[in-house]
């Protein structure tokens, strides 16, 4: 069950990729941002610093053309 859990995860995560300008870094976080997941939290699952997650959301949501976390998740799911 989880092996089919994160086969899905994987797929949802490629097709964002296909679909955005998104680099695959912050595809990963906006991955962890769907998930509920804080800022502190990503930088430590990912093993980077808060600011540099920071940044990389700035960018997630430049390349978008949102606002905000919830917008961010939004649009991603555009592209499933």
């Amino acid at each position: 069950m989880l092996l089919l859990e994160r086969q899905q995860e994987n797929n949802i995560t490629a097709a964002i990729f296909r679909h955005t300008e998104l680099t695959s870094r912050e595809t990963e976080v906006l991955s962890w941002i769907a998930k509920g997941k804080s800022n502190q939290d990503i930088a430590e699952i990912l093993g980077l610093s808060f600011r540099t997650v920071k940044k990389y959301i700035e960018h997630i949501f430049n390349k978008l053309g949102v606002g905000n976390r919830t917008a961010a998740v939004l649009r991603a799911n555009d592209f499933l």
